[in-house]
């Protein structure tokens, strides 16, 4: 550091810390002192008297040992030549010795230590101000000009001695020391050199405080960091009960609480008691109702009738089977099942429509999957039977022959199976929550909800990248997990979330005290993208892969993908003007056409022709119905990321506290048209209206005998038919609205906790004070929707390449933005959706 009479080669453990002299010179060298050097915490953490930030140098081999002690003072030949010196240390030293009484006295409880190198420890005064002071007994150097800091230049000479070789290195993450060897002070940006230095805290002191004591301690006595963590694991626990602050975890959706099933179950059986009555009645006393011809109350009620009554039930058990979709992985992990890709495998969102879905079969919930598949046989057929269980048959009575309505039998105990096997699914959904827990809180409707649950999980270290793969399932190995109260080995607090029993808790920083969670160095960290891979994430494939637009926008339902809603809208469209022009050229329909198939009922009132164009018709209405439901599902489960990817972002109340696909189907469309959401609005209109198709098209088609023709030909009612093209035509206009923006497509799917917790997994929302161990819905909601103290505007969320809690760059949900780092960058623009 300055010229000797006696050239010696000094190592890093010899360096004089009672008289240093410091030049102040320019350096052509680079230095990392950002990311590489230092780690400081968030602005949170200043104010807390304990809060503790580490500024840890590297260290460096020692070249050579001195064995002579340094000089007490300055070299004379360095006094002597004033001019070889830089201006700022000729400054240097002519200031003033520094006075005792202008140093402040250690806080209680603490201790601030610069190490220099690798066993060389000064202590410094917790009231450094703008500079770090040394001050010890010998200290005969000049002290520093009271107005000019000159503490840059200190931090910059130490580093040139204690910098590591590899200086040109991006970046570390093993910079981070233990919280026991933060110091007091908040460490902020230097505007000169690029280094830190201390904030300002003004201490009153009433007395002179005393001379801190210099002399290095002993190395028992320096704050140790810990080996490893590891050893602290995951105990599954009960909570105490009838605690206010661990309510019991058996939390059910009213749709699948026993009076909410029952109900259901209640509407099943009046439905199997019409059928039954009208399958006795009408074979004992000779039909049901005296036919009057086409139209009329009487046609409204054997034709249209029985279709409307069972739509309701098909609505209410879509509600119900999307609450079991949503509620069955946590049941199942509240169980603690042997089964080890319940996250990643078994999917939340339903899926059970055109298709019977038999996932909880091989995961081990058959009460789950049989009930399904129940509610599946009923959606399926109900509508297309009951639209021709009733038909027009000739009875001959008092001499005399009349034409009545009545039941086909066969039909009949084939709608009473049905809805009989409907019956004991939904009994046995009764059974499975009446004798098991949920695990659940409150019903896990949105993101937030999932924030809440997996914040303090121990297996979050899985998913490491998984945020650009194609497919989470496959990237995850199989773990059994447990959705419950917790507490660690070592600690007596019991805590909430999903976890593995018996292993480490893998997550240090959600699993401190509050004190200790606000010393994290994730809060002031200073950001910059690497946008166009020339730097530290060139040789990171992971890190490119998040700028990837393939990566980005890689994923939607492939019924959703582009070259499927052509192939979708081109067939659609040619159906229906196919539909209407073979039902107006020559009036085709209006006058009637040939059966081709026999018409006169049989014993049983079977007509071939009468069966053919009312179950045909209605199967091919109930699939366009059925087919429209996944649509629906994921517009409204991909639109909380719709709003997240706008260029700034979202309020919470418009994307992590969304929750459409829990929504009733009216309730949707109001609250979609409230929040702007007009796509979302239309396409759940049309989910509802829909319906009316396999309605219309089973009951409008009926076999009657034409005089004019001398024949028995299909004629139809033509107000039916006419608002039966009506909602056709609607059905395939609204293809035209489910083109998918750029906003709606996603690395990877999201049907799957595993799928969600991806984007989720090191984000810092999940040690955000805002969302940390909500007791109630209630109480998450007012925390996201009520600006916090210390900021005047509710925070926004994105959907975008964020700043993890390891200091990597992540692709996910975070805060839009947040104080000390660069705000998220989200790629989508403002193209619209």
């Amino acid at each position: 550091m300055s010229d000797s009479p006696t050239p010696r080669n000094f190592s890093l453990r010899s360096v004089s810390t009672s008289k240093p002299q410091v030049y102040q010179t320019e350096s052509r060298q680079s230095v990392a002192a950002s990311d590489d050097y230092y780690s400081f915490s968030d602005r949170t953490a200043s104010s807390t008297p304990d809060s503790r930030v580490t500024a840890m140098r590297y260290e460096t081999a020692d070249s050579h040992h001195s064995s002579q002690p340094l000089a007490p003072t300055a070299p004379a030949t360095q006094q002597s030549q004033p001019h070889a010196m830089p201006q700022s240390t000729q400054h240097f030293q002519q200031q003033q010795q520094l006075a005792p009484e202008d140093l402040g006295s250690p806080r209680p409880g603490t201790a601030s230590t610069v190490r220099f190198g690798e066993d060389r420890v000064v202590h410094l005064s917790p009231r450094s101000d703008d500079t770090v002071r040394q001050i010890a007994d010998d200290y005969a150097g000049p002290a520093p000009t009271p107005g000019l800091d000159d503490s840059p230049y200190v931090r910059f000479a130490i580093d040139q001695l204690t910098r590591d070789e590899e200086v040109g290195a991006p970046r570390r993450h093993d910079s981070v020391s233990t919280n026991q060897d933060y110091p007091t002070d908040r460490l902020v940006w230097d505007q000169g050199l690029g280094y830190f230095t201390r904030a300002r805290t003004p201490l009153r002191h009433t007395e002179t405080p005393p001379r801190p004591n210099f002399q290095s301690p002993s190395p028992q006595a320096l704050p140790q960091r810990p080996d490893s963590i590891d050893p602290e694991s995951f105990v599954a626990v009960d909570p105490p009960e009838q605690s206010l602050l661990y309510p019991p975890l058996d939390y059910l959706p009213m749709v699948l609480q026993p009076w909410g099933l029952l109900g259901l179950i209640f509407c099943c059986l009046l439905m199997i008691a019409g059928v039954v009555f009208c399958n006795i009645w009408p074979h004992r006393h000779q039909g049901l109702w005296d036919y009057n011809g086409q139209g009329g109350a009487r046609y409204f009620v054997m034709q249209f009738l029985p279709q409307i009554l069972a739509a309701p039930i098909i609505i209410w058990s879509f509600i119900v089977q999307a609450a079991v979709y949503r509620i069955s992985p946590f049941a199942m992990l509240a169980a603690e099942r042997k089964r080890g890709s319940v996250s990643q495998g078994l999917p939340i969102l339903p899926r059970n429509f055109v298709f019977p879905d038999f996932s909880h079969f091989r995961y081990g919930e058959p009460l789950f999957g049989f009930s399904l598949f129940t509610i599946w046989l009923s959606n399926f057929f109900a509508i297309p039977l009951l639209s021709c269980i009733f038909q027009a048959k000739y009875y001959v009575i008092d001499g005399q022959g009349v034409w009545r309505w009545t039941s086909v039998q066969a039909l009949g105990w084939t709608l009473v199976a049905a809805y009989g096997l409907q019956v004991i699914g939904l009994l046995l959904l009764v059974i499975r929550f009446i004798r098991g827990w949920t695990g659940l809180m409150w019903d896990p409707i949105c993101l937030a909800d999932l924030i809440s649950i997996i914040q303090r999980s121990n297996i979050l270290h899985d998913y490491e990248h998984s945020e650009t793969v194609p497919s989470v399932k496959q990237t995850l190995d199989p773990r059994v997990l447990r959705l419950g109260y917790w507490k660690l080995s070592m600690k007596p607090e019991i805590f909430y979330g999903i976890g593995e029993v018996d292993a480490p808790i893998r997550t240090p920083s959600l699993h401190q005290t509050d004190k200790s969670r606000e010393k994290q160095p994730h809060g002031m960290a200073k950001v910059r993208f690497d946008l166009e891979h020339n730097g530290a994430f060139a040789n990171d494939p992971f890190d490119h892969h998040l700028y990837s637009p393939f990566t980005r926008y890689r994923w939607t339902p492939w019924f959703l993908r582009k070259p499927s809603i052509v192939v979708w809208t081109i067939i659609v469209f040619a159906l229906f003007i196919a539909f209407v022009t073979v039902s107006f050229v020559n009036n085709a329909i209006k006058s009637g056409f040939p059966p081709k198939l026999p018409t006169l009922p049989s014993i049983s009132a079977f007509s071939s022709s009468n069966f053919l164009y009312s179950f045909i018709p209605a199967v091919i209405g109930n699939i366009l119905f059925l087919a429209w439901q996944p649509i629906d599902i994921y517009f409204r489960a991909l639109q909380p990321f719709v709003e997240l990817s706008a260029p700034t972002g979202a309020s919470a109340d418009k994307s992590l506290l969304l929750a459409y696909p829990s929504s009733l189907p009216i309730q949707v469309t109001l609250q979609a048209i409230i929040n702007g959401h007009f796509k979302v609005a239309w396409l759940s209109f049309m989910s509802l209206v829909s319906v009316a198709i396999p309605i219309l098209a089973g009951g409008v088609f009926i076999a009657l005998w034409y005089p004019d023709h001398e024949d028995v030909r299909i004629s139809s009612l033509m107000p039916a038919y006419y608002a039966l093209i009506v909602f056709c035509g609607l059905y395939a206009v609204s293809f035209l609205a489910i083109w998918p923006g750029r906003r709606r497509y996603l690395p990877h799917d999201i049907t799957t906790l595993a799928d969600l917790m991806s984007y989720l997994y090191q984000s810092p929302l999940l040690a955000d004070k805002l969302l940390r161990e909500p007791r109630s819905k209630t109480d998450l909601v007012t925390r996201l929707i009520v600006a916090p103290p210390s900021e005047r505007m509710l925070p926004t969320y994105g959907f975008g390449i964020y700043v993890g809690r390891d200091g990597k760059e992540h692709l996910g949900i975070d805060r839009f933005h947040r104080p000390g780092r660069t705000d998220m960058l989200i790629t989508t623009g403002t193209m619209k959706t």
